[in-house]
């Protein structure tokens, strides 16, 4: 390969003509994915665990493939693996322009019927992919969170409905109960599905996500009672008669935060099983929100598949 096209190169911030501008030809746009660690620039053999030789291949859209082919002990063996093994591209049937471009568009949050229309999609590999990518922000949000909060820091923490009200009998509200905090001064938050709203359910969740010494800001929900005995500062705000307590404390932000999210979040059709990887989506576009989302992705997906030489 050339490596003539900016290794590693730094950008202020990707345009969509920087990305094609990678894809003039195929072995610009192999050399540059080597070169991001977005697939692996090395092979060794399975059968004789020496490294493998890159070689073009006409019959491959990729254009390239590792191969191997030696002698030993009067036996010849010929090896041929994929250059996206292990990668993000691995199991996917377009073309590495197309899940480029489907990144992309996707990072600068394009609605899901535009990109299917752009790339001639089909309706499963329309969901499927918007799914994928759900999954790679949820991983690393688990693989990369932080703890809020500590000595002197505020937490606002609340739980609110998510999906529309039916007007059955009975007036049953039919939805997805999320729990979450926010620290006051900071991007820093949480948000996590529940079934329940008893202090059973939230007190760990609680405890797992804000440090003990944290000024807890809520409402009055009975599940809080119990805070200050397990190591935070508790502060209430009656809703039902103020806003803000007399102390100038509120939960303003996560209102906001809310708000905001039920936005973003489909109103419908949202199965319990995929509902946190709405969530995490959510999370990572809030907290990621002032930087270039298509970079802050690729090094996600280099995390996560990190492609290496050993098969």
């Amino acid at each position: 390969m050339r490596g003539s096209y900016g290794r590693n190169c730094e950008h202020k911030k990707w345009r969509y003509d920087d990305l094609v501008a990678r894809m003039q030809d195929k072995e610009m746009l192999v050399d540059w994915l080597m070169a991001e660690g977005l697939i692996a620039g090395g092979r060794l053999c399975p059968l004789c665990n020496e490294k493998m030789t890159l070689t073009k291949c006409e019959d491959r859209s990729d254009g390239w493939k590792w191969g191997c082919r030696r002698q030993e002990n009067n036996k010849r063996h010929k090896t041929e693996i994929s250059i996206r093994k292990g990668s993000w591209f691995e199991k996917s049937k377009m073309t590495l322009e197309e899940v480029l471009k489907l990144t992309y568009w996707w990072c600068q949050d394009l609605d899901q019927a535009q990109i299917k229309h752009e790339l001639g999609l089909g309706e499963s590999t329309g969901v499927d992919w918007d799914s994928f990518c759900r999954e790679v922000c949820e991983i690393s949000l688990l693989e990369n969170s932080e703890i809020l909060g500590g000595e002197g820091k505020i937490v606002q923490i609340d739980e609110s409905k998510f999906g529309k009200r039916k007007y059955h009998r009975g007036h049953h509200v039919e939805g997805q109960w999320v729990f979450g905090g926010i620290e006051q001064d900071s991007r820093k938050c949480f948000l996590v599905a529940v079934e329940k709203r008893d202090e059973g359910t939230l007190l760990p969740i609680i405890q797992k996500w804000i440090a003990p010494g944290t000024i807890i800001v809520s409402d009055c929900w009975k599940a809080y009672c119990n805070l200050e005995n397990h190591g935070y500062e508790h502060r209430t705000v009656n809703h039902s008669v103020e806003f803000v307590n007399e102390d100038g404390d509120n939960t303003n932000k996560i209102e906001g935060h809310w708000r905001h999210a039920k936005c973003k979040l489909p109103k419908f059709g949202v199965r319990k099983h995929l509902f946190s990887t709405y969530l995490a989506e959510f999370i990572w576009r809030y907290t990621h929100r002032n930087e270039d989302l298509f970079q802050v992705f690729l090094k996600d997906v280099k995390q996560i598949y990190a492609p290496t030489m050993v098969n």
